[in-house]
C-alpha cells in the first residue's frame, strides 16, 4: 500500500504544472545571491531533469545566436570593404576554386592567390574544429548544474577541484590554461574543492571529473591519475591522458615535440617541487 501511495504521489507531481518565467521577486533573490536561478525554477515545480533540459536548450540557443551575430557582422564588414571581400573569398576557397579565380579579373594577382593556396595546403589537411570555449572557467557550487551538467550535453566538460595551497593543483591549473586555448571544443572548469565538497581532503587533490551527456563519465583522483607519462604535469602528458579517455582524438594532439625539449620541460617542473610543498608526484 505504501508503495502504491508513493507512486500516486510521484504521478501527481509529474503532472503538476510549472512555469519557467521568473518574477521580479525571483530576480531580486538571484541578484542578491540568496538563491540561484536553478533553485527558483525548482521551487516553481520543475524537476531536476526539466531544469537541465531547459538550460541545455537555452545554452544551445545562445551559441546559435552568437554564431549568427558573428556571421552577420562579418558579412557587413565585407560589404563595406571590397578588399576584405576578396580576401574572404580566397580564404575559404578550395585549391580548385583558387585555380578558377585566376581567370577572374578581380583576382589577377599571382602572389595574392599563391599565398592562399599555400594556406589551403597547410591549414585544411584536417577538418576545422568549432571553437566554443578557450579558457578555464571558475565557478561556484550553485553554478554546477548549468555550467557542468547542462553544458556537457553540448561538449565534454573537464572539472578541476583544486586548492591553491596544493602545489600540484597550481601546476595543473597553469597547464589547463594552455590546453583550454588549444582545444576550445572542450569546456574546462575549475572550482575550489572546499566549495564543491566541504570535507574533501587535500590528500586527494588535485581531483578531476569529466562529464558528457549530463553525467560524470570519469573521476580522476590524485596527480598520477591525471596525466600520462613521466611526472610532473606538462600540457602533453595531460593531453595524452585525455586521448586515453576518449575526450581528445589522437589527431588533435600534436605529439611532435622533440624528446629533448619535453625532457627539459619536465626536468624544469620537477625542480620546482620540494618535499614540503604538498606535491603528490615522486620527484
Amino acid at each position: 500500500m505504501a508503495e502504491m501511495a508513493e507512486r500516486d504521489t510521484q504521478a501527481r507531481q509529474s503532472d503538476t504544472p510549472f512555469t519557467s518565467q521568473l518574477t521580479d521577486f525571483d530576480d531580486a533573490l538571484i541578484k542578491r545571491d540568496i538563491c540561484s536561478r536553478e533553485q527558483c525554477l525548482s521551487a516553481k515545480g520543475m524537476s531536476d531533469a526539466q531544469v537541465v533540459d531547459l538550460l541545455v536548450r537555452e545554452e544551445a540557443e545562445i551559441q546559435t545566436r552568437n554564431a549568427e551575430d558573428a556571421q552577420a557582422a562579418s558579412s557587413l564588414a565585407c560589404e563595406l570593404n571590397p578588399e576584405r571581400t576578396r580576401e574572404a573569398i580566397a580564404a575559404t576557397a578550395s585549391i580548385r576554386e583558387l585555380d578558377d579565380l585566376e581567370e577572374d579579373e578581380e583576382f589577377m594577382d599571382d602572389a595574392f592567390l599563391a599565398k592562399y593556396r599555400e594556406q589551403r595546403i597547410s591549414e585544411f589537411k584536417d577538418k576545422e574544429k568549432a571553437k566554443v570555449h578557450g579558457d578555464v572557467l571558475e565557478i561556484q557550487r550553485d553554478q554546477w548544474t548549468r555550467e557542468i551538467n547542462a553544458a556537457s550535453h553540448l561538449s565534454w566538460v573537464f572539472v578541476h577541484l583544486y586548492e591553491d595551497r596544493v602545489t600540484d593543483c597550481v601546476v595543473l591549473n597553469r597547464v589547463l590554461n594552455t590546453i583550454a586555448k588549444k582545444h576550445a571544443q572542450i569546456k574546462f572548469v575549475k572550482i575550489r574543492a572546499k566549495t564543491a565538497v566541504p570535507d574533501w581532503p587535500d590528500s586527494k587533490l588535485p581531483t578531476a571529473y569529466i562529464y558528457k551527456g549530463g553525467e560524470m563519465r570519469t573521476q580522476l583522483v590524485g596527480s598520477r591519475e591525471l596525466a600520462s607519462g613521466p611526472p610532473p604535469f606538462t600540457s602533453l602528458s595531460v593531453e595524452r591522458k585525455l586521448v586515453e579517455l576518449g575526450v581528445l582524438a589522437g589527431a588533435d594532439v600534436a605529439d611532435v615535440a622533440d624528446d629533448r625539449g619535453e625532457e627539459e620541460e619536465a626536468s624544469g617542473r620537477r625542480s620546482a617541487y620540494t618535499g614540503a610543498d604538498g606535491a603528490t608526484w615522486d620527484a
